[in-house]
């Protein structure tokens, strides 16, 4: 089991590192040690004895940062799925100006897909946070629906002349959004087979073809 030194007290600087500080780099680190590892042996296969042995850090440090391993999953979700969302946002952002549908959707995905290029990243996401509990099936649940707003809110900018309900705009881009997961996943677990470009061209097609319809 990984040493350390002597318990310190709180709120005490110990080698220039505040109190706060500490527990900030040892959260940093079992998070980095939980995507490492339930992205690649797997959430369930994973302990806290394995994660702290990961983090190099005693239990200890897990428990002052982490009720148990599902705490730590659903913030490893978190973190990434907001990094992802921020940059997708982000590359919408910029493209949104042009008006021109193919650009804003293909730099959307591109942007999308690129994230889950790290294979550790699209494993927890889209396969080590499903059927884990009850908690963790509703944040995943929550995000799909924060997808499902994104893609609503740019498909009615792009097309004024809405003409679907809310309740139908909100199913209609739950499917696409299922779509474009399901896609993800797939890609993951065929190793990454096809290039980035055709899972971007496939889904484009699929999101302007469903605004050509509607618009």
């Amino acid at each position: 089991m990984p040493t350390s030194p002597e318990p310190i007290e709180p709120g005490r600087t110990y080698g220039g590192e505040t109190a706060t500080d500490r527990l900030a780099r040892q959260r940093r680190q079992f998070l980095d040690a939980g995507l490492t590892l339930f992205g690649s042996i797997g959430y369930r296969a994973t302990t806290v004895r394995l994660l702290c042995k990961q983090a190099g850090l005693i239990d200890r440090y897990f428990y002052k940062n982490f009720s148990d391993t599902e705490e730590l999953l659903a913030a490893i979700y978190t973190e990434s799925m907001d990094q992802i969302q921020a940059e997708v946002m982000a590359a919408l952002a910029a493209a949104l100006p042009s008006g021109d549908t193919e650009q804003i959707v293909t730099a959307g995905l591109d942007t999308f897909f690129k994230a889950f290029e790290n294979a550790r990243v699209a494993r927890v996401c889209w396969l080590e946070v499903l059927g884990v509990s009850p908690r963790i099936d509703a944040l995943y649940t929550r995000r799909i629906e924060q997808f499902t707003e994104l893609l609503i809110s740019v498909a009615q900018r792009l097309l004024p002349r809405w003409p679907a309900s809310s309740d139908e705009a909100h199913y209609i881009a739950m499917a696409l959004i299922g779509g474009v997961t399901q896609s993800a996943a797939h890609w993951l677990l065929s190793g990454y087979r096809a290039p980035r470009k055709v899972l971007v061209t496939a889904n484009a097609l699929l999101l302007r073809s469903t605004m050509g319809a509607l618009g």
